[in-house]
């Protein structure tokens, strides 16, 4: 199992910028590296139905956002 800390820089239409984080844990077989950690996420925040983060308090437009990978530690 991996755990992948993240967070995802939103940049708003107003100008202002906000930094949400959040983590996730990989219990998958096909999953045995850091390196299939960090796809794994990045591959869940581009295609993924379900956002990453809880964007529901952002009432204004976002005009793009970057995903940061922090830290990926295995746990067992």
């Amino acid at each position: 199992m991996w755990k992948v800390n993240y967070h995802i820089v939103f940049k708003l239409n107003d100008g202002n910028i906000i930094k949400k984080n959040n983590s996730m844990n990989i219990k998958s077989s096909l999953v045995s590296s850091a390196k299939d950690a960090e796809n794994y996420v990045l591959k869940k925040y581009k295609n993924g139905f379900q956002p990453l983060v809880n964007t529901d308090d952002i009432f204004i437009s976002i005009i793009n956002e970057k995903i940061i990978i922090e830290s990926i530690e295995k746990l067992y």
